[in-house]
């Protein structure tokens, strides 16, 4: 086809009526221009031309997390980041200290799983809470903390022998709790606000260990109306993202009373599961933030309770701008979070904190009390085809060069943008009629 598309008209024959393209030629025509569409929302690594500071934290001066460094950099503490998988090979991201597959069996937790657009995602999540900093690549909120990595299946099209996404979630979950996570990391979620009942159990499970588990809260960007799951059980702690600014970031948030606390969700420079760097944006990359500052909390005050820490971290939130009457607020929460000021604080919290899990469950599941001993194996295969599967690579962080002016709007790289403008001018060409001769 390609031959056909560079030649030349024959000039010994009139111009003849324009034959219908073939159907390989529609399709890719249609291929071009839906990713000259998606364009804006695809993630590629950041050029080596960028300047330095492309690649640095903002936030980390911005919220004052610099200052808690003088005194802990997360040392002694553990956070489990449930996720697409932490590539353990990354030059910005300290050796992992754990890592199991609950979503492929070829693989082991210390390489992506997933469909191709979320292979990136936990990666680039573990290196916003605990990124090196060396070569180039970010720091992370917590730098020495330690990363556990569970790699569940994101995006559709897992293997067949595995339970579904939102039971490998609630293994996952146990999995960490038992590896001794402080905290727990869930950036993704389920379009749904109620979740199954597996999560009932390793939820508590996790959280009767002491675990604090922080998620996302979703994004409007991707259709969120609400907040997702798991950011809606009680006793998680739901953050969604503000601007650098501090205001609110309606595409990278979600309203919702799930809503307990914002954290920067704009241009946050991530390590890259490929190597390299790049810019993201999405409530799930304030989620690790949050994480990250939850870590140091843990480190500087060992004998605090995971409630404790969600007390601090709540009660210590700094207004929003736009949002200053009632708190909570169905938007922001409490607040952005501040490091220094949760750091400092002693305050105690309660299991009225977050929510009672246990008592939700027990009110509106009218079930056995909860059985919170580990289990070997899921007890079914899950509701995931009744389920919208969230896709956190497709849109989330994407834009990793925006709002770069002029030239920087073009998020994917030139090549990419160059050979596709190039395949459309082709086939546009072949496509276009040929105008009758002039009599």
């Amino acid at each position: 086809m390609e031959s056909e598309l560079n030649s030349p008209m024959p000039r010994s024959r009139a111009p003849r009526r324009p034959r219908p393209a073939s159907p390989a030629a529609r399709r890719l025509l249609h291929l071009a221009a839906a990713l000259l569409l998606a364009a804006p929302l695809l993630v590629a690594p950041l050029p080596a031309s960028l300047p330095a500071a492309a690649h640095e934290a903002w936030y980390l001066e911005q919220l004052g997390i610099q200052e808690i460094w003088e005194e802990t950099r997360g040392e002694g503490t553990r956070v489990a980041v449930i996720d697409s998988g932490v590539d353990d090979s990354h030059p910005g991201l300290p050796e992992l200290a754990g890592a199991r597959s609950f979503g492929d069996p070829g693989t082991d937790g210390t390489e992506p799983i997933g469909a191709q657009n979320v292979l990136f995602h936990g990666t680039a999540v573990a290196s916003v809470i605990a990124g090196n900093g060396q070569d180039g690549n970010p720091t992370g909120v917590a730098p020495e903390a330690e990363l556990l990595s569970a790699s569940v299946w994101l995006g559709g099209g897992g293997p067949d022998d595995v339970p579904g996404a939102r039971d490998q979630v609630a293994d996952a979950v146990r999995w960490a709790a038992d590896e001794g996570a402080d905290v727990i990391n869930l950036s993704l979620g389920w379009s749904e606000p109620s979740w199954p009942e597996s999560w009932d159990e390793a939820f508590q499970y996790a959280m009767d260990k002491d675990v604090l588990i922080i998620a996302c809260v979703g994004n409007r960007r991707q259709g969120a109306e609400q907040a997702w799951s798991p950011s809606t059980m009680p006793g998680v702690l739901g953050v969604g993202g503000l601007d650098r600014e501090g205001r609110l970031a309606p595409d990278a948030s979600a309203p919702g009373t799930a809503v307990d606390l914002m954290g920067p969700g704009v241009q946050i420079p991530v390590a890259w599961h490929e190597g390299g760097t790049g810019l993201a944006e999405g409530s799930s990359f304030a989620a690790p933030i949050v994480a990250g500052v939850a870590a140091l909390m843990r480190a500087g005050d060992p004998e605090a309770s995971a409630q404790d820490i969600a007390a601090r971290l709540l009660q210590t939130a700094q207004p929003v701008p736009g949002h200053d009457g009632e708190l909570p607020d169905a938007a922001v929460g409490h607040g952005r979070v501040d490091p220094p000021a949760a750091f400092a604080s002693r305050a105690t919290g309660s299991a009225e904190t977050l929510g009672d899990l246990e008592a939700w469950v027990a009110m509106h599941r009218q079930a056995e009390p909860l059985r919170t001993e580990p289990i070997e194996t899921p007890d079914e295969a899950g509701t995931d085809a009744v389920v919208q599967r969230l896709e956190p690579g497709r849109a989330e962080a994407a834009q990793r060069h925006a709002p770069l002016p002029v030239a920087g709007i073009a998020v994917t790289s030139g090549l990419l943008l160059a050979a596709v403008f190039t395949l459309v001018i082709a086939l546009a060409a072949r496509l276009k009629p040929q105008r009758a001769p002039k009599s």
